[in-house]
């Protein structure tokens, strides 16, 4: 019984481990415009290579200052590039700002580069 449980233990911390590791960059780029719908810019940021605190606090007054709001989004392609260092996703948005009211629709390609193992926004 005890080595069932160390064995389960093991497996469940390597699927845990592998998940956190092996996210694509369309799940980083997800989770990034969930951050932003949500308003939690400094979340956002985390996605990024941004890393400087004052441009983080620069880039989230500019972000609160626009007034942006995304209230739907859709991750149209991802590419990879052939060396799996860099990658462009493509998404399809919706968003009002402080200078418009009614909804945009909007297309974007997000670059990703790959940095410690984990895919993160061009920042």
């Amino acid at each position: 019984m005890k080595r069932f449980l160390l064995f389960l233990s093991i497996f469940v911390a390597g699927l845990l481990m592998a998940s956190c590791g092996s996210s694509s960059p369309s799940e980083v780029t997800n989770s990034y415009y969930k951050a932003l719908q949500k308003g939690d810019f400094e979340k956002a940021l985390t996605y990024t290579t941004i890393e400087d605190e004052a441009e983080i606090k620069q880039e989230i007054e500019k972000m609160e200052g626009l007034e942006v709001k995304i209230p739907e989004f859709d991750i149209v392609s991802e590419e990879i590039a052939e060396d799996g260092t860099t990658a462009v996703v493509e998404v399809k948005y919706k968003f009002t700002s402080s200078f418009n009211s009614e909804p945009e629709e909007s297309t974007n390609n997000v670059k990703l580069v790959k940095k410690d193992g984990k895919w993160k926004i061009k920042g």
